[in-house]
């Protein structure tokens, strides 16, 4: 069947029409070089035929060719074809010696009529050649001659075969033109469910050169992750640098949250090409590693849970004895010295201070219970902002940028107050060397949660610190308990809420609270 390929071009009637003309004047220069060369050509009466026929024959496949709105119909195609061999039929009686260079014409226009025709016809336009060849020769027939009764035999086999291979031939083509075209459409039917499986994917799909130059890449870059061809760029080259096969990479695009996005990949290599190809498949792990890390410090609070237990009052019960031993001593006046006292006195409020510390160790080891109470936040945000804004360390010259709307969540009150007071005061802290510090807060919501923003223009956070800032005990500050952030997690965590830090050197940092609805 593969040798039929260079025949499909016989299923198109144009290409037929053409191949016909084609044939038609190959054997018209042929004969003309005849005419030229031959001395038996020039026969006046010969050139008057011959140029009369082909003249016909011309015209009619012109016509044929040049027609407009040309449709192909079963009765005109034969009539078109029986033209052709009454023609040629006619130039063969006039010159009955050249029937063998006729016969070949007869036969290429009768396989090419294979493809246009349905067999009957066929059949009937090879009988009509036949007939016409066995009555011419047999006219011209010489009485004795084998030779010339050989030639007819084998003109007549010459249809028969040519009418059986071409039929075979037809049948061949038509059948592997089917299976072309099935196989087409499955090619195109799993090229379609290929790019539809690409774009509906729930990950991003980049494809890249060696050269680190992306040739492809999935809707979902764009829609979903929202990444632009310069940080996809980025991206790609610092994976080809790295060399590792799986990493994290964290991004931000303008007017979102940082994300964090897993990115695995393959090398393949691509033998029709010769060109070794990158494959990258991209997932947004943003929420996955902020559970991840949310139940890392849901272990920490059981491991210090556990600690607050079994230590609490083992350090509590000897502070007690020293705080009464130490005031009992200081009540001595007689054997007691001024600067005693006041070493008493400091050591008293040490006491006091480690006790502070314990209670508060101990608030933050306690589990929460299920928040239930319904509270307007725009009231307690309010509440807290005067608070703070009435103590005598909050500097005069901070501006304060508040835009709150009336906004209701589930939750505890005081614990609510707790943690927006631990970040509000780490904002006054964080703007105090600022020559004009501003602390923008606002309440807002969308579709799924209760947004409350705390923005300073302070000195910022590093990377490294935002990675431990709510684990207990860890402060950059020279008085810090490293308590107050692991607090405020621990309350909003009971509130299902998700607290969100961005953070810029020297630029200020915004803590962004999500409430769920």
């Amino acid at each position: 069947m593969t040798q039929t390929k260079g025949l499909n071009f016989l299923l198109q009637a144009q290409s037929r029409k053409s191949l016909r003309t084609f044939i038609l004047f190959a054997y018209f220069a042929i004969f003309q070089i005849l005419i030229l060369l031959q001395k038996p050509f020039v026969q006046l009466d010969f050139v008057i035929i011959f140029y009369g026929s082909f003249s016909l024959l011309f015209a009619h496949h012109f016509y044929l060719h040049y027609q407009k709105d040309y449709k192909p119909q079963a009765l005109l195609n034969f009539f078109s074809y029986f033209f052709d061999f009454i023609i040629m039929i006619y130039f063969m009686k006039s010159f009955p010696q050249l029937s063998s260079f006729l016969l070949v014409l007869q036969l290429f226009m009768l396989f090419v009529a294979s493809f246009e025709l349905s067999f009957v016809s066929l059949c009937a336009l090879g009988f009509l050649a036949s007939v016409g060849t066995s009555v011419i020769n047999l006219t011209n027939f010489q009485s004795g001659s084998v030779q010339n009764l050989l030639s007819l035999t084998l003109f007549n086999l010459s249809y028969v075969a040519v009418i059986v291979i071409a039929g075979q031939l037809k049948n061949d083509i038509y059948s592997m033109q089917i299976d072309l075209t099935q196989t087409r459409k499955k090619w195109k039917s799993q090229a379609e469910f290929s790019k539809t499986l690409i774009e509906k994917m729930p990950l991003g799909l980049i494809v890249a050169q060696a050269n680190s130059h992306v040739i492809m890449q999935n809707s979902y870059l764009d829609k979903k992750i929202k990444l632009n061809f310069a940080q996809i760029k980025n991206l790609v080259s610092r994976q080809n640098n790295r060399g590792t096969s799986q990493l994290d990479y964290t991004y931000m695009s303008p007017g979102t949250e940082p994300k964090i996005l897993e990115i695995e990949n393959a090398e393949y290599f691509d033998e029709d090409v010769g060109e070794a190809l990158s494959i990258y498949l991209l997932k947004d792990v943003t929420e996955l590693r902020q559970l991840e890390n949310d139940l890392k410090q849901k272990d920490k609070l059981a491991t210090i849970g556990q600690l607050a237990a079994g230590i609490a009052h083992e350090i509590r019960n000897p502070l007690a004895g020293i705080s009464g031993s130490i005031q009992l001593l200081s009540q001595d006046n007689d054997h007691v010295d001024p600067d005693q006292k006041k070493l008493m006195s400091i050591v008293l409020k040490e006491i006091d201070r480690l006790n502070d510390l314990i209670t508060e160790f101990l608030d933050y080891a306690k589990p929460e219970k299920k928040p239930d109470q319904r509270i307007n936040l725009k009231s307690l945000a309010d509440e807290v902002i005067q608070v703070v804004k009435s103590h005598k360390e909050v500097s005069s010259t901070l501006r304060w940028d508040v835009h709150l709307t009336p906004q209701f969540v589930l939750g505890y009150s005081e614990k609510l107050k707790q943690a927006l007071l631990n970040i509000i005061i780490n904002a006054i802290q964080a703007v105090k060397s600022r020559p004009d510090p501003v602390i923008l807060i606002s309440l807002t919501n969308d579709e799924k949660n209760v947004i409350l923003s705390v923005k300073d223009n302070g000195s910022g956070i590093s990377p490294e610190t935002q990675k431990r800032m709510f684990d207990p005990f860890h402060t950059t500050k020279p008085k810090g308990t490293g308590l107050g952030l692991a607090i405020t997690h621990k309350i909003l965590d009971a509130h299902q809420a998700q607290i969100i830090v961005n953070s810029e050197i020297d630029k200020g940092t915004e803590f962004k609270i999500k409430f769920p609805i």
